[in-house]
Formats: C-alpha cells, structure tokens, sequence
C-alpha cells in the first residue's frame, strides 16, 4: 500500500479525511503536521511568542525550513517502517512544489483539498454553517473568521493553480463535505 499526504487550506477537511482513512486502514500511522509543528516551537521554549504572534507562527509554519523539516520527517518515517503499515501526512502548510521535490510520487498518493471557486464571505459562512465544538474555528467572530479567510482564499488560489503543474490532484471540499471525502477515498484506494 501506498503513503498517502493530505495538503490544503484550513476548513477543506484535511484531517476528517485523514481520520477517516486511519479508522478505515488501522494499520497505517497517522501524522499532523500542527503536532511537529509546535514540538518544534516548544523545543525552542517558543511557544508563548508564537501564540501572542500568529503572524510569525504563520511565517514559521509556512517557510519552507518548516516545510521540509516535516517532509523529511515523513520521508525519514516511511524508510523506517519496515513492516510496511504506511502513513499518512496531514498537512496545511505545504507548497506543491516543495512537495514534487521531496515526495516520490509514484510511491506516495497526494491529494490537495481546498474550497473551490467560493470567495473569502463564502468560506467565512461555511465555516460558521458547519463548524462542531471539535473544530478550532468554532464559536469565533465573524471578524476573526474573516482574517483567516483571507489567508485560506490567497492560499486557494495558489493551489489550484500550482497543483496541476506538478502533477497533484486538487479537490473541490465546499459542496457536500462527506460526500466529497468519500469520492476522494476512492480515488486514493484506486491508486493503492
């Protein structure tokens, strides 16, 4: 069986699908990428400067040192599992083209997960619409909801253009959330 790595913007259903995939395939290890992500800050003592500076965690968190720390991680992962249970890699903060360079594609099965055509409004009501007490962005303002939009409607529009230059599949999350995951676990099992 193949690794599998789940990139997008926040709100697309990066980790339902990922959950979804480990509770189908128990054998396989599951990483998100948020959990190395603040091992790291804390490992520098970091993390009350990076809570209090959330653009500079997102500078962090989004620069390709960070980037290819976690893909190195996962690489390194994968060569280790000699009984072959496979992982899968949760990620928001990755670029496709970093991704094309560090992840053998034909051994590994990405898939990118983003909003569609929906606009920074729309993606605000979507999560307003459909967040749980789960979800982090559950009960915050619709002002505070909008500042994230506008980072997840600029990364958006990156993915669906840059994906398709390097060969990963983009899927459209915004219409029918779980029906979309569903479709999307059969294409991976597909290409397993």
């Amino acid at each position: 069986m193949k690794n599998i790595l789940i990139m997008g913007i926040g709100r697309a259903g990066k980790t339902t699908l990922s959950e979804m995939l480990k509770d189908k395939y128990n054998n396989y290890n599951l990483i998100h990428s948020d959990s190395l992500k603040w091992a790291m800050i804390r490992a520098n003592n970091k993390e009350e400067y990076y809570r209090n500076n959330v653009e500079k965690q997102k500078e962090f968190e989004h620069g390709e040192f960070f980037q290819r720390t976690l893909l190195e991680f996962f690489d390194s992962s994968i060569k280790k599992d000699k009984k072959n249970y496979g992982y899968i890699l949760e990620s928001g903060q990755l670029h496709p083209k970093i991704v094309s360079k560090m992840i053998n594609l034909k051994e590994t099965i990405v898939v990118c997960l983003g909003l569609g055509n929906l606009n920074v409004d729309e993606m605000v009501e979507l999560c307003i619409n459909h967040d749980t007490e789960k979800d982090w962005t559950f009960g915050l303002s619709k002002k505070y909801l909008k500042k994230h939009a506008i980072d997840w409607y600029s990364a958006n529009e990156m993915l669906k253009r840059e994906c398709p230059k390097y060969k990963i599949k983009y899927y459209d999350t915004s219409k029918d959330r779980i029906k979309s995951l569903n479709n999307i676990i059969k294409d991976i099992e597909e290409n397993m």
